[in-house]
């Protein structure tokens, strides 16, 4: 859940002036993060070192 205080320190960085959809965007891009920073203080994800690793496999040429 997005704290009151991350959606207006979010949306003091942005314009004057923005449509609807650019504000639509920017809490749904915020509430991803959010989720995403849970779920990584509750140990789930994967750590920056395996996904790397994994990257490297899938665009190793095929032989």
């Amino acid at each position: 859940m997005i704290s009151t205080a991350a959606v207006i320190e979010s949306f003091r960085q942005l314009p004057e002036k923005i449509s609807l959809d650019e504000a639509v965007e920017r809490l749904i891009i915020l509430d991803r993060y959010e989720r995403a920073m849970e779920e990584m203080d509750q140990g789930k994800g994967h750590k920056n070192e395996d996904v790397m690793r994994e990257m490297k496999e899938w665009i190793q040429p095929r032989q």
